[in-house]
């Protein structure tokens, strides 16, 4: 644990916070707070000390500690709620009934889906008291349909989850996922200009967080320009568009890496079909305009 404000304790997940685990945030005040449970061992010393678990959205990698904080109350965006309450809701926001779910189950470590009911449903704007610190919730969907970032107004810092600034880029691989939205949320946290951003899977970031996100954004023109380029050598369908790559072009082979690629490229096309940028053929083919 290392404190990066006074009374805010940043939690560096396993493996440096890689996926399956995220980073978390803890909040010390008249109830003690922790901003998501996938952080895995070292959330252990703080079993009896946290009043309250606030989840980002409804993700594994964020959830996975859950049931160290026995007794304490549990929150999430309304949105989200399902995907943490049973395995259908999971299932149904995340669209991986689609897929070898004994794989996936396999590459978050777990066995099976452990459910967690959520005390509370909350929405964009509302404040969440910790006893000293105020925090607001910044509604940031695209990533999941509920995804939440939150505001520590105090020291202007935020907590924006997985919209994680990563080299990788904006991960929107769910059937639920959306790709403007997770553009418009980046814009709203660009237009912020937080002091501090803290992010699940990255380190804090100090100094220029705008020109980060900037650049974490400019990832989603890249993809664009990349599909329109693979177009305009040859009109392709989706599925013939998937083994090029264009999503995930390192760490592959899993079929899970696969159903993601394609849900994304989906999300790419309409886009561009709807910009006016490619047009579909009569026979699935797309082509770039």
């Amino acid at each position: 644990m290392k404190e990066i404000r006074p009374g805010i304790w940043f939690i560096a997940g396993e493996n440096r916070g890689r996926y399956p685990y995220s980073h978390s945030l803890w909040i010390e005040g008249g109830e003690n707070l922790l901003i998501d449970a996938g952080a895995g061992p070292a959330l252990h010393g703080l079993t009896g000390k946290t009043g309250r678990v606030v989840l980002s959205h409804y993700h594994r990698d964020h959830v996975a500690c859950n049931s160290f904080f026995e007794g304490a109350s549990f929150s999430i965006h309304a949105d989200d709620a399902a995907g943490v309450e049973s395995r259908e809701g999971f299932l149904r926001l995340s669209g991986l009934d689609r897929v070898d779910i004994d794989s996936y189950w396999k590459m978050v470590r777990q066995t099976n889906f452990m459910p967690t009911k959520m005390d509370y449903r909350f929405r964009d704007g509302e404040y969440i008291d910790s006893g000293n610190l105020k925090i607001r919730v910044l509604h940031l969907p695209g990533h999941t349909p509920g995804h939440c970032g939150f505001l520590v107004e105090d020291y202007n810092l935020i907590f924006s989850a997985d919209i994680d600034l990563s080299e990788f880029g904006p991960w929107y691989g769910n059937t639920t996922s959306d790709l403007e939205q997770f553009r418009r949320s980046i814009r709203r946290l660009r237009e912020m200009k937080p002091d501090i951003l803290v992010t699940g899977h990255g380190r804090p970031v100090e100094g220029d967080p705008e020109r980060m996100l900037k650049e974490y954004e400019e990832v989603l023109d890249r993809r664009d320009e990349a599909i329109i380029e693979a177009l305009k050598k040859q009109p392709a369908t989706l599925e013939e568009l998937v083994p090029k790559r264009i999503i995930y072009p390192r760490h592959y082979g899993r079929e899970i890496l696969l159903y993601f690629e394609r849900n994304m490229l989906e999300k790419h096309l309409d886009k561009l079909l709807a910009g006016g940028m490619a047009a579909l053929e009569d026979n699935g083919r797309y082509e770039a305009l």
